[in-house]
Order: C-alpha cells, then structure tokens, then sequence
C-alpha cells in the first residue's frame, strides 16, 4: 500500500506538534508494508523539513519509501500544465499520482484535494484523501482507508 504526501500536510506528520490525523498517518508509515510515494518537486519540498529529512534516510534503507524518476514525474506535470483545468497549482502531486499510480493522499491544501478526487485528473482507481478531522468517524475512515490494498500497485 502506498500514499503520497503534500507539503501542505508534512509538519502534521513530521512536526513537533503532530495533529490526531498526522499520528496515525505516522504510525502507520512505521508498518513494513507501507509506501510513501516521492518524485520529482515533491521530494524537495519535504526533504526542506530536517525531521522529515532524517525519518526518510531510515525509511528509504528500510523499502518504506518508492522513488519515482524526477524527470519522468516533471514531464508529467510539463504536460498536464499544458491543459490544467485543475484549481490547484500542484500539477507536480498529480503528476506523481499518475506516474506512480498511487491514490491515497494527505494533504490539507483544499485545492489539491478537490483536484485529486477529480476523475479527470486522477482515474482508475480515482484518488482518495485522507481524511483529516478529529471525530471518531474521521479516524475510522482514516484506518480503512490505510488497510486498502487496491490503491497502489505493487512494483
């Protein structure tokens, strides 16, 4: 099973101050059968957090992150920039969606996640957002969102 994971929603993950959401989220990447997905800009822009920066040297020693090729995920968001009907400005995050095939993402930016869902933009099988509210029923969504098995493909 495999996720990506915006800018937007890093420190909730990876910040001193973890939100409900963000734990779970972390909890869960410790478990040997999670994926987090990175290519291209989106590798930088959470690579610029150190926290995140020294979890992924463990993470990627471990086989708990899947690299995509930078220029592939680049010439994915080339392309879709050229006819972006999209309301986000994360072409990069889709990209790695498509590239990677990967269709669970946290992120908070209201945009991207509207984007993400939309079937145009991220297809079979359509994007999901991992749910980031307080409730009981937001952390149930949260766990059978993660136990998916048909949201990534294995590699």
């Amino acid at each position: 099973m495999c996720v990506i994971l915006d800018a937007s929603a890093r420190d909730d993950v990876f910040g001193n101050r973890r939100t409900r959401a963000g734990e779970q989220f972390f909890r869960w990447l410790e478990r040997p059968r999670a994926r987090l997905v990175l290519g291209g800009k989106l590798t930088e822009e959470l690579a610029s957090s150190d926290s995140f920066a020294k979890w992924a040297e463990t993470a990627i020693a471990d086989g708990r992150i899947r690299s995509f090729n930078p220029t592939e995920v680049g010439a994915e968001a080339e392309s879709l920039a050229a006819n972006w009907h999209g309301s986000s400005n994360d072409q990069h995050v889709i990209a790695l969606a498509r590239v990677s095939r990967a269709r669970i993402l946290y992120a908070i930016d209201g945009d991207l996640c509207e984007d993400f869902k939309d079937s145009r933009l991220v297809s079979t099988p359509r994007g999901r957002v991992y749910p980031t509210g307080d409730s009981q029923n937001a952390a149930r969504r949260r766990r059978q969102l993660l136990n998916q098995t048909n949201l990534c493909p294995n590699r």
